[in-house]
């Protein structure tokens, strides 16, 4: 195997500033998402792109292809917005397979107020700090770091990925009427101490958040556990059930709250 060689103490510089940016930077815009509207940066994303897609509505591939985000974690992001009230998930009209995420008067509401605070932190946190020369830099050096693919997927359609994650632009300007993977336990034990009046509800909003990545990752061992030929029986022993028939309602209850999940047993037969 050819030896790469080391970075140029210029390339390890501007490496190390990069990486600063990539950490520091959606930080500080999180945090404005975390304390004005008790979401992170993803789920705003979600509710920018429902609420610029036409009818205010996206198939959920779609809409974790927009929001640049897995299935499985746009699923969680989108159980935890339905119980907010935001988000509302429907069958596709048009063939009955998949589901929709919808885009409630809430939704739109809640995306319209608190619009104008997240660009405000973007500016301060990005343009502010550019000229008009560094802009068109910046845009060049993006463009030249991210694969062909996935530059296709950020153009500069009226329901962008760029405006879904920045939403900034389009007709919530004309209308005068949220990659972070869930926290770790130390984390929201750390906010619980630390925060007061409506950062704690931007705590709970995680550990709900953190709850249902969990539920999802049972229901997919569950399957795999299924595909892999084991028992109800042995399932149930795993999660510490007395039988195979509440093994199999709890089963049962995790594909009704993801629809849109397909089961890896239900295909291998």
């Amino acid at each position: 195997m050819e030896q790469v060689p080391w970075l140029t103490a210029r390339e390890e510089r501007v490496w190390r500033l990069f990486t600063a940016v990539l950490f520091l930077l959606p930080d500080e815009v999180e945090a404005q998402l975390q304390r004005d509207a008790g979401l992170t940066h993803f789920g705003y994303g979600v509710l920018s792109a429902l609420s610029e897609a036409p009818a205010r509505a996206m198939r959920m591939t779609d809409l974790a292809s927009m929001a640049r985000g897995s299935q499985s974690r746009l699923s969680h992001q989108v159980a935890s917005l339905e119980r907010r009230g935001w988000v509302r998930r429907e069958r596709a009209a048009e063939d009955g397979r998949g589901s929709v995420a919808v885009l409630t008067d809430a939704g739109y509401a809640k995306v319209a107020a608190i619009a104008p605070g997240h660009v405000a932190a973007v500016r301060s946190a990005v343009f502010d700090a550019l000229s008009p020369r560094q802009l068109d830099e910046l845009e060049g050096i993006c463009t030249a770091l991210l694969r062909s693919e996935i530059h296709e997927d950020l153009g500069d359609g009226p329901a962008s990925g760029r405006q879904a994650l920045v939403g900034h632009r389009g007709h919530l300007e004309d209308d005068a009427d949220s990659s972070r993977a869930c926290p770790q336990n130390e984390d929201i034990r750390a906010s619980a101490e630390t925060q007061t009046g409506e950062d704690l509800t931007a705590g709970l909003a995680r550990i709900s958040d953190a709850r249902s990545a969990v539920d999802f990752t049972e229901l997919q061992l569950i399957d795999r556990a299924r595909a892999q030929g084991q028992t109800w029986e042995q399932i149930a022993s795993a999660l510490g059930m007395p039988d195979r028939r509440q093994a199999q309602t709890r089963f049962r209850r995790l594909r009704e709250r993801w629809p849109e999940y397909v089961p890896m047993s239900a295909a291998s037969r």
